[in-house]
């Protein structure tokens, strides 16, 4: 039986690159959900858990989409920097994303919102996104 090896190839297969985008959407809307139920919890308003869960889902098409819209385009673009200064670079744009929350009644949802934002650049963002493209500079 004759078997042929594979040749490494330059460029990460379409199924890994989707999969790493998949992890950062699904971990995304996680820290998403729980920073809305934390924030249902510790707003006292007359409104109930459910109402604030409510605008939570309706606040991800200004809030979410954007910050997950801005990380697949930075983690697939920006291929030599180091992966530190890479999180932090995008962590401060990302914060600004939670600007209609500025108009809350109490400032829980804002710096909730913000914690969240911080969090997934800082920590919960797979980086580098495609790492087959990436090469970091030296410092």
């Amino acid at each position: 039986m004759v078997t042929r090896e594979a040749k490494p190839t330059p460029y990460p297969g379409a199924r890994r690159v989707l999969g790493r985008i998949g992890r950062l959407v699904l971990t995304y809307l996680a820290l998403y959900v729980v920073t809305w139920v934390i924030i249902g919890v510790f707003v006292s308003s007359e409104d109930s858990l459910t109402d604030i869960m409510w605008f939570g889902l309706g606040m991800l098409a200004v809030t979410g989409i954007p910050t997950l819209l801005l990380a697949i385009l930075a983690g697939v673009c920006h291929t030599r920097m180091d992966v530190t200064t890479f999180r932090a670079a995008l962590a401060f744009p990302m914060m600004f994303f939670a600007w209609p929350l500025v108009a809350a009644t109490w400032a829980s949802p804002l710096v909730f919102q913000v914690l969240c934002q911080i969090a997934f650049a800082a920590y919960l963002m797979p980086a580098p996104l495609v790492p087959e493209n990436w090469t970091a500079k030296p410092r």
